[in-house]
């Protein structure tokens, strides 16, 4: 299996508000063939007819399917992103365990608002662990979670473990991949995220608060 960085790019970006919509309105006919067909049904005179756009109108911004999905992939998964930074923003006044449990909550509601498209797209679309996104998810929901640094240098210590970045972001993205499409029976989503906020708060706090605590 390729490892290969694969990175398609629009034969033009949307300058204008018309044309932007238009961009949109495409990745979401492509969306929802792929929530309501799979991958394989999808095509881009599909796509054209679901958006209400003449096939021509799609060659001029996406060369192929696999460009259309890539983009749809980037700009969902930059919402999410966009929106766990601005909720993120608005917790930093709370203790960091009660921030980082709420924060968390809104994550898997991101995430569980798109749960079609998240597991068709994992489970038959081959390039997606090869988009770029890929491999920048993770890493800044780590960054995220370690906002607002200047006011919690005392809590938060990820540069005291040389691994813990690199640990946190893929146990964050495992996690809320295995709730998200093979919930456990007997445990509630409540439970689950408790645990995994008391995991992400152990590697978060640096050794010395850990030991205050105890």
């Amino acid at each position: 299996m390729s490892t290969k960085v694969f990175d398609p790019k629009p034969r033009k970006w949307p300058q204008q508000g018309r044309s932007r919509a238009t961009f949109d309105a495409l990745l979401d006919a492509t969306a929802r063939i792929l929530e309501d067909h799979g991958y394989e049904e999808l095509t881009t005179n599909a796509v054209a007819e679901r958006a209400g756009a003449s096939i021509g109108t799609l060659y001029e911004y996406f060369p192929d399917r696999e460009t259309l999905v890539a983009l749809l992939v980037d700009r969902e998964a930059r919402r999410v992103l966009a929106a766990l930074e601005a909720s993120m923003a608005s917790l930093h006044a709370l203790p960091l365990d009660v921030a980082m449990r709420i924060w968390l909550e809104a994550m898997f509601a991101e995430l569980e608002s798109r749960r079609a498209l998240v597991a068709v797209l994992l489970k038959s679309v081959p390039f997606v662990g090869r988009l770029p996104i890929a491999t920048e998810f993770p890493a800044r929901l780590v960054l995220i979670a370690a906002a607002g640094g200047s006011h919690r240098c005392e809590e938060i210590a990820l540069d005291e473990l040389p691994s813990a970045f690199f640990l946190l972001a893929n146990m964050l993205r495992g996690a809320y991949l295995a709730m998200l499409l093979e919930p456990p029976e007997g445990l509630s989503r409540a439970t689950l995220l408790d645990d995994l906020t008391a995991f992400v708060m152990r590697m978060l706090r640096p050794p010395h608060a850990v030991a205050a605590r105890d």
